[in-house]
């Protein structure tokens, strides 16, 4: 069990190694803790045993653990801080005009990359959760039409694919019907559910030659299915990570999907300390928290970094950028729902 004093004792001891990364000795929290120097080592000592801190090898001094980073971030990490000190620099990053929604979470991803070293990722409303409301086929040329999707009436999606050599001069239009009846007013989810089930057999009473359409459904779909994440500093995560966790950001899906689970349906913002079961980042802090976007839900931001570091820091940033991003976004879709249409 942790008493008062101890806690403040690892809480301190927290804060100074995260802005100096040197082990920390009973003198440096004398100022703070009103105790002589042999309590403080006689808890510093209880704490030890408990595994919240550790020996460094080359003083007498402490570190937390990973035990106690975790300790830590449980009981007396303040989730509604804000780093004030930026608050000017990142509403100045965000002062311009933006046309795509992937520009402006891009544009967080890179403001909380470059202010904390770390590795940012700003992601869109889950696609499973939107729902798909206008669709549309655009001719191009001879040989190339534009599928164009617009889930929750306002994100729109394009996909451009090669018309099918099989097919006959209407059945573009009985691809673009067949889309409209049946999925327009769907989720995603419903979607991706119903083309691998009751599409394969109403294909047939729609065309005269089937061979290439599932496989067409599959192509113009896929854009639509996929994650959209922007990603910022991922040359930054190998100052503390190995190049498993590196490769891991190539694949977008999977740490999307890595993202996604590290947070409840209920919480709106957390923070993992080595707590993730992907192998590749298993040691490294992950913090997310959600974001608002206007009328279609909650996108996510995401840092991920070392153990070692500044929570209370980086946690007033994400809590800056979030806010920032979220009038930027309230505004952008104001715009749009005016008679405008987004810029792609």
């Amino acid at each position: 069990m942790v008493t008062k004093r101890q806690n403040e004792i690892l809480n301190l001891i927290v804060e100074i190694f995260t802005k100096t990364q040197e082990p920390v000795g009973s003198k440096a929290l004398q100022d703070s803790i009103k105790s002589s120097s042999a309590t403080i080592r006689n808890d510093m000592a209880a704490l030890e045993k408990q595994g919240l801190l550790e020996k460094a090898h080359t003083s007498s001094g402490r570190k937390p653990s990973i035990a106690g980073f975790q300790y830590f971030v449980k009981h007396s990490l303040t989730f509604d801080s804000l780093a004030e000190n930026e608050v000017y620099e990142v509403i100045k990053a965000f002062d311009q005009e933006f046309f795509k929604l992937e520009d402006i979470l891009q544009r967080a991803a890179d403001v909380l990359a470059r202010l904390t070293a770390c590795t940012a990722l700003a992601l869109d409303v889950e696609p499973s959760r939107q729902r798909l409301t206008a669709f549309d086929i655009v001719v191009l040329s001879q040989h190339t039409a534009l599928a164009v999707f617009t889930l929750d009436e306002s994100s729109t999606i394009t996909s451009q694919f090669m018309i099918p050599k099989n097919f006959l001069q209407d059945d573009l239009i009985c691809l673009r019907n067949l889309i409209q009846e049946r999925f327009l007013g769907q989720t995603v989810l419903d979607i991706h559910y119903k083309i691998r089930t009751e599409i394969p057999q109403i294909i047939q009473r729609y065309f005269t030659t089937t061979d290439n359409v599932l496989d067409l459904f599959e192509h113009i779909f896929e854009e639509m299915f996929a994650e959209k994440v922007q990603l910022a500093g991922k040359v930054q995560l190998l100052n503390f990570a190995d190049l498993r966790a590196y490769q891991f950001l190539e694949n977008r899906q999977k740490i999307a999907f890595e993202l996604r689970e590290s947070l409840q349906d209920e919480e709106m913002q957390t923070v993992r300390v080595a707590e993730s079961k992907e192998a590749s980042l298993a040691d490294l802090t992950i913090i997310t928290s959600k974001f608002l976007i206007p009328y279609r839900g909650f996108g996510l931001l995401a840092l991920i970094g070392p153990v070692n570091v500044d929570y209370q820091h980086l946690v007033g940033l994400v809590n800056v950028v979030n806010r920032v991003l979220t009038m930027k976004l309230t505004d952008f879709y104001r715009y749009l729902s005016s008679n405008h249409y987004e810029v792609h």
